[in-house]
């Protein structure tokens, strides 16, 4: 026999799991539940808690619209899976972002610092996790991590650090992009680029960050802080978009072939 379905009014027997996401307004599902009810289909899925209560794994969004809706709630107990994060995970409702604060909740240092960095620079968590895991903005390559709770903080910062000093400029200079991923990761890019230089390029964003323009691909972007980097130039100019591309091959390329032989 498999777990019971079960219903109740009484919303006290329940409480939240202590690494469960934040709580998140969600227009449809309260829509939904306004309209449809607790749907005995969609139960809250809960384990038996040491204090006596049941403690919700899945559902906690479900039991929020129940109490402020004043409805019954349809709950099962299944006390065979208590991971919630390997749950979630394979349900793959969880964003990255409730991840990492679900985690950093739970204790998990690197998470926490990496929503703090988040939050200071006003960067998406994907970018923000490339950079404090020693990448490039936009390689995409953390997020697993984060979800299976094993991503890291590098100790060189110094990348990190050289990226959100230019964006950061640029967000104080009133341009509006300056956080968005595509731009965040055009500076990634430049910034590995040898003859780049941060201080003429943040010399320029004083002078004329109007304009730079916003676009929608790193690729525009790319071109975009090219044009400002040699705007005025009086020494050589620099192809910088080419060279950033020529580099940022060059480095995948070379993390490949490490791979391979690992």
């Amino acid at each position: 026999m498999g777990p019971k379905l079960q219903v109740t009014k009484d919303y006290s027997v329940f409480e939240l799991h202590e690494c469960n996401r934040p709580l998140h307004e969600k227009p449809d599902l309260a829509k939904s539940m306004a309209e449809h009810g607790f749907m005995p289909s969609s139960p809250l899925q809960c384990v038996h808690s040491a204090n006596g209560k049941l403690k919700v794994i899945r559902g906690h969004h479900r039991l929020h619209y129940a109490k402020r809706l004043k409805i019954p709630v349809w709950y099962i107990i299944d006390d065979s899976v208590t991971d919630i994060f390997a749950l979630e995970g394979g349900y793959q409702q969880w964003s990255v972002k409730d991840f990492a604060e679900a985690r950093a909740k739970a204790g998990d240092k690197d998470c926490k610092a990496l929503l703090e960095f988040t939050k200071q620079h006003e960067l998406t968590i994907g970018s923000a996790a490339s950079l404090l895991g020693g990448e490039s903005a936009g390689s995409g390559n953390k997020s697993r991590g984060i979800k299976a709770g094993s991503f890291r903080v590098v100790a060189d910062q110094s990348h990190a650090k050289a990226v959100v000093a230019i964006t950061d400029r640029c967000r104080l200079k009133g341009i509006l992009f300056a956080t968005a991923s595509a731009f965040v990761t055009a500076i990634s890019l430049s910034l590995r680029v040898p003859e780049f230089d941060d201080k003429t390029f943040a010399h320029r964003v004083e002078l004329y960050a109007a304009n730079l323009r916003k676009r929608g691909t790193v690729t525009e972007y790319l071109e975009e802080i090219d044009a400002l980097y040699n705007y005025a130039a009086k020494g050589k100019r620099i192809p910088l978009a080419f060279r950033a591309r020529e580099v940022a091959r060059t480095r995948h390329e070379t993390f490949g072939k490490n791979v391979q032989k690992k």
